[in-house]
């Protein structure tokens, strides 16, 4: 793909919840597109190592390892070798951010850089086994449950070291974008999830990559298929659904603590996205 703006995205843009989602399958390497969600992704594969593509650079997960890098760099899975299953946790990035995490840590998931534990742990095997029988629980006790367990493995890979695998921002051979696009956009991604939760404007995003509005919005529809605005909505909306049923916070502080400026504007956002109020989810999701 050229360089030109045809206003067709590189990749699919998915959604893996609002709070804490586990998944449990067979791996398998796809010809798909790449796809991003604005989480942090951790994966552990049990039998079998997997290949990923970051924007066109290849990068091989190896069995028994976890691993964590911030799905909103576009991604997919192109080979496995050998027959075994992968474990999935997917964190809501204002979760992420909210732990107390180092700042090293922290700066180099954001940056897009694929960190893996630095040998075999054997309590892994044992903790992404019941993961994987617990994935299908949606009850709002499991997931502050799991939400826990995931922040105690990720903060232990934080105190314990790490290896950087791969810093997929660098790879652009293949993404169909210049070097200084690549670099605009992860500038402008890094601005975003440190700032997502604040009174931020498009401008405000545009100018943390020293470029103009038009070409911020350009970019963004180019590698997402979607604004800054919308972007910046879908991680709001993301973290006020895990507020609305895992706290009783009320729906106004939901709405000012997610980023947004007034309740009607939150409303508007929220139904849109989720097809009901703040309210029904709340009743819904807590009962």
């Amino acid at each position: 793909m050229s360089a030109e703006f045809s206003g067709k995205a590189l990749v699919d843009v998915v959604s893996y919840g609002e709070n804490v989602f586990l998944e449990h399958h067979q791996p398998e390497g796809t010809s798909d597109p790449y796809h991003t969600h604005p989480s942090i992704e951790i994966n552990y594969l049990r039998g079998c190592d997997m290949t990923y593509s970051f924007s066109g650079e290849e990068v091989t997960i190896v069995r028994d390892r976890l691993c964590v890098f911030w799905a909103a760099y576009p991604h997919r899975p192109v080979s496995v070798t050998g027959k075994g299953t992968i474990t999935n946790a997917y964190v809501s990035l204002k979760q992420f951010l909210d732990w107390p995490l180092s700042t090293k840590f922290v700066d180099q998931v954001l940056s897009g850089a694929l960190l893996c534990a630095k040998t075999e742990k054997n309590y892994d095997q044992s903790l992404m086994s019941r993961w994987a029988r617990e994935a299908g629980e949606m009850d709002p006790h499991w997931q502050r449950l799991h939400r826990q367990e995931i922040h105690a493995r990720v903060a232990r890979l934080d105190l314990e070291g790490w290896d950087v695998i791969a810093n997929p921002r660098s790879a652009t051979r293949h993404s169909g974008m210049g070097g200084n696009a690549v670099t605009h956009f992860d500038k402008m991604l890094r601005f975003i999830a440190h700032n997502a939760f604040d009174p931020i404007s498009v401008q405000d995003v545009a100018e943390s990559a020293g470029i103009s509005r038009n070409y911020a919005i350009e970019l963004f529809r180019k590698m997402l298929g979607v604004t800054v605005k919308a972007y910046i909505i879908d991680l709001r909306i993301h973290h006020a659904k895990m507020m609305l049923a895992d706290t009783n916070e009320k729906i106004l502080s939901v709405a000012f603590d997610c980023g947004f400026t007034s309740l009607s504007s939150f409303y508007e956002a929220f139904s849109k996205s989720c097809g009901q109020s703040p309210a029904a989810y709340r009743r819904e999701r807590q009962g």
